[in-house]
């Protein structure tokens, strides 16, 4: 019986799944419209082996997101239903295929901050290519001063940014949440990482690589002037605009 002085989060944590299963599903009964709770619960189950409700509760988690106009975590968990499914070897419910996996690529493009701009079949064509990613905190994601051939939405979680300063001190310079992104210009330029981004606790990232970006491309190449836009758009927000607003004090 699990100790009650613990929480199934704390648990989950510490990878000790099957004993995380029972607390989330009590936490989960009684918070029902929760999602974290419930993403919580569909991790533990992974990891505990239960694949199938893993997947079921993957799926409804997905669907909230997605209909409250959570892109990124909608993408996020989809994808981590599609990977366990490719672990199990489970096939898709036709039913469950035609209600719930397919809307989130089939349904009108919703309000997202990367998104929006994008039609229904470029962000269909970038979706699909994304991986998603997971560091635990603590974790280097991305090295100044190193190539860089991806860029990263940050799902869940959040991360912390740093440069080297004079002497070969480090400078804080910002944290990132849930919807930032970042990476985007060594990608599209091939420059080397202007910062190091560490997990500052448990964070999923979507993860776009230069070839995956490329095979999208290949059949729509207004992707690049969508990215290229937004980035201009938001460059007074960027790591790079923090760093040159650093070096000019």
């Amino acid at each position: 019986m699990p100790d009650e002085t613990e929480s199934g989060a704390s648990l989950l944590a510490r990878r000790e799944y099957a004993r995380a299963v029972p607390l989330l599903k009590r936490d989960l009964d009684k918070y029902q419209n929760n999602p974290r709770i419930r993403l919580q619960y569909a991790d533990a189950l992974a990891g505990a082996g239960e694949a199938d409700e893993a997947i079921a509760q993957y799926e409804h988690t997905a669907k909230y997101y997605e209909d409250n106009g959570l892109t990124v975590q909608a993408i996020a968990v989809a994808k981590k239903a599609e990977k366990l499914r490719g672990q199990s070897a489970a096939p898709a419910p036709q039913e469950a295929t035609a209600g719930k996996s397919d809307p989130l690529f089939t349904r009108p493009v919703p309000k997202s901050p990367l998104f929006e701009v994008l039609s229904e079949a470029e962000r269909n064509a970038l979706v699909r290519e994304m991986e998603l990613e997971s560091h635990d905190e603590g974790s280097v994601i991305i090295s100044e001063g190193q190539p860089g051939a991806s860029m990263y939405i940050i799902a869940s979680g959040e991360v912390k940014v740093f440069t080297n300063g004079a002497g070969g001190s480090t400078l804080y310079l910002a944290r990132l949440g849930e919807g930032d992104f970042f990476g985007e210009v060594s990608m599209l330029t091939g420059k080397p990482r202007t910062a190091t981004i560490t997990a500052s606790q448990r964070t999923d990232l979507l993860r776009l690589d230069k070839d995956k970006l490329d095979n999208a491309l290949a059949t729509y190449p207004g992707i690049r002037k969508v990215l290229n836009d937004f980035y201009q758009r938001r460059a007074e927000h960027t790591v790079e605009a923090m760093i040159e607003s650093l070096k000019r004090k």
